[in-house]
């Protein structure tokens, strides 16, 4: 008994200085940022708050049995991980131009207009802050933060690991002439080594300009956190970029809600939109959509063309790999939308969005 105590506290400890010490799990916000923090509309005095009543866990959640869904990671059964390296292009930086689009999988893009490039979300390893576990899905010709030419700006929607990736940040800020954030992420970017004049932080329909581009941050129903003890301590958000000729919609992580319609009609229609469709549970129902919601919430904000994103990367969920594009593409035949499914790190026109059913052949 006494040694297992022993055993404990060393534990707690380890574990204490592992979060304390290590910089993934992120920074403070400073002076500046918490007088923003304190003036938001949206923050009650101690935590943000969503735009419509939110729980991270549904009811159903409370009586789900944990040990079926950590035996799925652990033991995932037969169609739940790509039984081989995913189909993918390298990425071709001759032909990146104005109009030009390239999905990396999971919530990851790269694009083209008004001849600034921006990248939104960029992922590219261990979406988990342990040592274990979060590991991407294998792709033929993967693309790294070493294969990108240099960024006029990231976008980045929320905080949590499969968004805000330590790594690929560490690879790319100096490659990255500006960052976007939503409020309080900026300190975990300063804890990184980027210095405070290359990072905006916005709240909810705060806009921003990169040369022609303008840049606003819109409401999204999530929430956020690089642990248990801080969540709801940083802002989370979509993302609305308006050029003179194009116009795009990124909906980060979100539940469906009243605030898609309100986005459509405040900035819609979009030329391009990039939608969340995957790591959806019944457990997590107003943080993250399933997929016939997520052709509704494209409808909403009123899209021409839709890129389903959030799936083909990380087995976040109990979803078999394929099933978010199957259902989604189910649901949107017959509504006036074009959906674009590109493969992994292929460029194209957002003019001519690609559609390919590359997962059919994929194992």
């Amino acid at each position: 008994c006494k040694w297992l105590i022993i055993i404990a506290l060393l534990l707690l400890i380890v574990g204490f200085a592992y979060v304390r010490f290590n910089p993934v799990f992120g920074g403070k916000p400073d002076a500046e940022s918490l007088k923003q923090i304190q003036a938001s509309p949206h923050f009650n005095g101690e935590i943000f708050e969503n735009l419509e009543p939110t729980e991270i866990a549904t009811d159903s959640a409370r009586n789900s049995n944990l040990a079926t869904f950590l035996a799925s990671f652990f033991f995932p059964p037969a169609g739940k991980l790509p039984a081989e390296p995913l189909p993918s292009k390298k990425l071709a930086i001759e032909k990146l131009q104005d109009g030009a689009i390239a999905w990396f999988g999971h919530s990851t893009i790269l694009f083209h207009t008004s001849g600034k490039r921006f990248l939104l979300d960029p992922v590219f390893y261990r979406a988990s802050p342990l040592p274990f576990g979060g590991n991407p899905f294998a792709q033929k010709q993967p693309t790294l933060p070493a294969d990108f030419p240099p960024l006029d700006a990231v976008l980045i929607s929320h905080d949590h690991y499969d968004h805000l990736d330590y790594r690929a940040i560490q690879e790319l800020k100096d490659k990255t002439g500006h960052f976007y954030v939503p409020l309080g992420v900026k300190a975990h970017l300063q804890r990184w080594g980027i210095a405070d004049d290359k990072i905006t932080e916005l709240d909810w329909y705060e806009e921003s300009h990169l040369g022609e581009v303008k840049i606003t941050l819109a409401p999204a129903r999530h929430f956020s956190g690089r642990n248990f003890t801080n969540r709801f301590s940083t802002l989370w958000g979509s993302w609305v970029l308006q050029a003179p000729d194009f116009s795009l919609f990124f909906n980060g992580d979100s539940g469906y809600g009243k605030h898609f319609k309100e986005i459509g009609e405040r900035f819609g229609p979009f030329d391009l939109v990039l939608m969340e469709n995957g790591a959806y549970n019944s457990s997590w129902a107003q943080i993250h959509m399933q997929p016939e919601q997520s052709v509704q919430a494209a409808l909403d904000v009123r899209a021409r063309t839709v890129v389903p994103i959030h799936w083909a990367k990380y087995d976040l969920s109990l979803h078999d790999w394929r099933e978010p594009i199957e259902r989604f593409t189910a649901a949107a035949k017959g509504q006036p939308l074009q959906v674009a499914t590109p493969l992994l790190g292929e460029i194209f026109d957002y003019r001519t969005p690609p559609q390919r059913d590359w997962w059919h052949a994929a194992k």
